[in-house]
């Protein structure tokens, strides 16, 4: 009876390890695919299934998300404005020109536009934009005390 229970547990434990292993490697495939270049890449479980690989590309930090099935989900790229896209930037610059960019977060998603998040700031006030498909909205404005 112990040996039958033991063969169980280690035959479930082989199946689920088998499972991630193939998970991760179908979201290294896709990966691999999607970001050649990427330097620096590590790959971290997720708590609600899936992964997060954390990587850089291009000199710009970026973490891709891929479900429970290995399946890409979003990336997030964070940078300054300096490597900013130049029309989003413009974009930006031309609502709110008194205000410097701080930074930006980038969101790609399958089959959806990019998001830009941009922090802009003037004198004591901080505002989060969201530009879209070259349209800019004013999420949030925060004061901030010097």
């Amino acid at each position: 009876m112990k040996k039958l229970l033991f063969t169980s547990i280690w035959i479930s434990l082989v199946l689920l390890a088998s499972a991630h292993t193939t998970v991760l490697e179908k979201a290294t495939r896709i990966f691999s695919k999607e970001y050649k270049g990427a330097v620096n890449a590590e790959w971290q479980p997720l708590k609600e299934g899936g992964y997060v690989c954390k990587f850089t590309l291009g000199g710009i930090a970026k973490k891709a998300f891929y479900d429970k099935s290995g399946n890409w989900l979003s990336t997030v790229a964070g940078y300054t404005e300096g490597q900013m896209p130049r029309d989003v930037r413009r974009i930006v610059l031309s609502n709110y020109y008194d205000y410097s960019i701080l930074y930006v977060h980038e969101v790609n998603m399958p089959r959806r536009p990019a998001v830009y998040m941009a922090q802009v700031k003037y004198g004591n006030l901080i505002k989060i934009l969201r530009v879209v498909e070259g349209e800019i909205e004013e999420v949030r404005e925060l004061e901030v005390t010097e």
